[in-house]
């Protein structure tokens, strides 16, 4: 009996072999091992009743596929035994109870721990599909996790596909869909949010045909939440489970997992907040004084899913979360991670805080920073309890948030007419002074520096305080002008060419060969071909064996190394080999070069194999061409914000030097 199993596993994984690769497009599926195996020596075991293993179809990414031992999850699991079985028996799916016998409650615990990334694929559609079907039998529900389960998933997404894209150059033609979470999001969803750096083409694809099925075969026209939520699950499913758990999210129109209209979204934002005050109120009067508590403001929970906010590794532990609890996780986990970062926000940066931009970028340093312990976080705080006379939880019960989303429906059917959604980003401001600034003068130029920005800057205006035409072309000049710039941009118009390069720096600029800046530096060039090249987080030459657990994206000297390199004769950003940097400027600030440099990961910024180049400025002026040999021109920030009607503008000792 032994060794007919044996036969028939072996029968069944070629069969399997070519489903695996044109459902994962151009990402290959990752060897079986004991987790995924269909080599079995259980005779009772059926291999097409084991769970399928987790596979990264947006980065292409190998992952590791084993179960870690003593994690409470089955290095094994199967059908008979299911995902709840294997989590609730702690070893073997042989000493693991059925699946109807498990305690449902006690496996959602076991996920605020982690689902081992091997067993993300399975638990994750089996956790939604138990969710959004509560009187499914445990056999059918487990079923979705399993190998039995391929064929039909699979095929049912090859429907789908034909149907909305006939022809390949449907696809071709077609766009990332944003759904509502507004064209800036989107572009950082695509360009760095998911994993440091733009999405390969393979995962963009992946994206763009699972986005297009939810509009055109679930008929979703508005879920913020969707962009993000399906970049994660790709990054540990194929396309045709990702769309099957998508379905099984917005089944029976349901808000459970998602908001899939405009007034279901203003409920939530609206639920977000009345829980905040409940549970949190010192921490809400202040969120509601800067905004944090608006619809836009509420972004960074709301439409993107903590992405921008938290680690990636903890924004998956949300999701092996989410799948199981549905939007009741991010309200619990937002709250609490709001009151949290709050409390360790210093008194200086409490009191300077006036919008959500700058509140929610001390949330994302402070979640960043080693002070900040997940486990902990959720343990204790997220799903903590009070031990008073009672001991009571700290978040209220399902059902009390479920009453309050209900009783928040009708107050946002009446207020969706009244209340913004989006947040369009404006191109930074210009303050006219005496010298005209000439580069990136264009709103459609300031709009991108806007958007590089970090959030407490984006909201700017451009001062100009340095021109070497009319402040003396030498680099002493240059620091002089810039003794009180602290956040700086550098923009230069390469002589001969259309291209337009630069570099923001976050410390004022000084005489300092040994290095100084953090890691928000960044190189970018405008045009042609815009783009900014961000420094990556140990990607330098620096030693990190030293540094506290959990620390090593924390935001610093020793974060960033070199950074910013600065003499009597030059000026720099970013180290290379050899000596070379991302973009040097000469003493005269007439010369440059630009090279590739550690940490920022970019090539040449003007054009292949130009590295040395002529700093100049070109014109264009009622079709007369008008040259001159060098501009450069430092821009000052100054912070705005609205009174009443009235605008008043106040001068900050943060300021931002542009070269121009």
């Amino acid at each position: 009996m032994q060794s007919r199993l044996r036969e028939l596993a072996t029968a069944l994984a070629h069969e399997l072999e070519p489903i695996g690769g044109p459902r994962l497009a151009n990402h290959e599926r990752p060897p079986p091992t004991d987790s995924s195996s269909l080599a079995v020596d259980d005779a009772d075991v059926n291999p097409l009743d084991q769970f399928c293993s987790s596979i990264d179809a947006l980065r292409g990414t190998e992952i590791d596929q084993t179960i870690p031992p003593g994690s409470g999850w089955s290095a094994r699991p199967t059908r008979s035994s299911g995902v709840a079985a294997a989590a609730a028996g702690g070893g073997d799916a042989s000493s693991a109870s059925s699946s109807s016998a498990v305690d449902r409650d006690e496996v959602l615990r076991l996920c605020r721990r982690g689902i081992p990334p091997a067993l993300r694929c399975a638990a994750w559609i089996v956790n939604v599909a138990s969710a959004s079907n509560p009187d499914l039998s445990a056999s059918d529900r487990d079923d979705y996790g399993t190998l039995r389960k391929v064929r039909v998933i699979d095929h049912g997404w090859d429907l789908t596909l034909k149907s909305i894209f006939p022809d390949a150059s449907d696809l071709e033609r077609a766009d990332v869909l944003d759904f509502g979470v507004g064209n800036d999001h989107l572009m950082n969803i695509m360009l760095r949010d998911h994993g440091g750096a733009p999405i390969p083409d393979g995962g963009i694809k992946s994206l763009t045909k699972v986005l297009h099925a939810a509009r055109d075969s679930l008929g979703l026209e508005y879920c913020p939440l969707l962009p993000d939520v399906v970049c994660l699950l790709l990054s540990y499913m194929p396309e045709s489970y990702v769309y099957a758990t998508i379905r099984q999210m917005v089944a029976d129109d349901s808000s459970f997992f998602l908001a899939i209209s405009r007034v279901q979204h203003l409920t939530w934002c609206k639920t977000f907040g009345d829980l905040m005050k409940r549970c949190f109120p010192q921490t809400a009067a202040a969120m509601e004084q800067i905004g944090a508590l608006t619809p836009i403001g509420l972004e960074p929970i709301l439409k993107r899913f903590f992405v921008p906010l938290l680690r990636r590794k903890h924004v998956f532990r949300i999701m092996d979360i989410f799948t199981g609890e549905g939007a009741h996780a991010i309200f619990r986990i937002g709250t609490t991670l709001c009151c949290l970062a709050h409390a360790h926000l210093g008194d200086s940066i409490r009191e300077n805080c006036d919008n959500a931009a700058i509140f929610w970028e001390g949330v994302r340093l402070f979640a960043h920073s080693k002070h900040f312990r997940f486990d902990i976080f959720l343990d204790h705080q997220a799903y903590g309890v009070q031990k008073r006379i009672f001991t009571r939880p700290i978040f209220p019960r399902r059902d009390f948030v479920t009453r309050l989303i209900s009783n928040n429906e009708a107050w946002a059917e009446e207020n969706q007419v009244n209340i913004s959604l989006h947040h369009e980003r404006r191109p930074l401001g210009l303050v006219e002074g005496k010298y005209p600034i000439v580069l990136a003068k264009n709103s459609p130029e300031r709009l991108r520096l806007a958007q590089w920005l970090p959030p407490s800057l984006q909201s700017t205006k451009l001062d100009l305080i340095y021109s070497s035409n009319h402040h003396g072309r030498s680099v002493e000049m240059f620091y002089l002008r810039c003794a009180s710039a602290i956040h700086t941009v550098t923009v230069l118009e390469v002589l001969g060419t259309d291209a337009v390069i630069g570099m923001y720096a976050t410390q004022t600029w000084h005489n300092d060969p040994d290095g100084y800046g953090d890691g928000e530096c960044f190189l970018f060039r405008l045009k042609p071909n815009t783009e900014v090249f961000r420094y990556k987080v140990g990607a330098g030459p620096m030693d990190l064996s030293s540094r506290d657990e959990g620390e090593e994206n924390v935001t610093g000297l020793d974060d960033a190394g070199q950074l910013m390199i600065s003499g009597a004769t030059f000026i720099s950003m970013g180290v290379g080999k050899g000596g070379a940097s991302g973009l040097r400027l000469n003493e005269d600030l007439t010369r440059g070069s630009t090279s590739k440099s550690i940490g920022f990961d970019n090539e040449g910024l003007i054009a292949e194999g130009v590295e040395v180049f002529e700093v100049g400025l070109g014109m264009s002026c009622s079709m007369k061409s008008i040259h001159q040999n060098v501009m450069s021109q430092m821009i000052r920030v100054c912070f705005f914000f609205s009174i009443l009607p009235q605008l008043r503008y106040t001068g900050s000792s943060v300021r931002l030097m542009a070269s121009l």
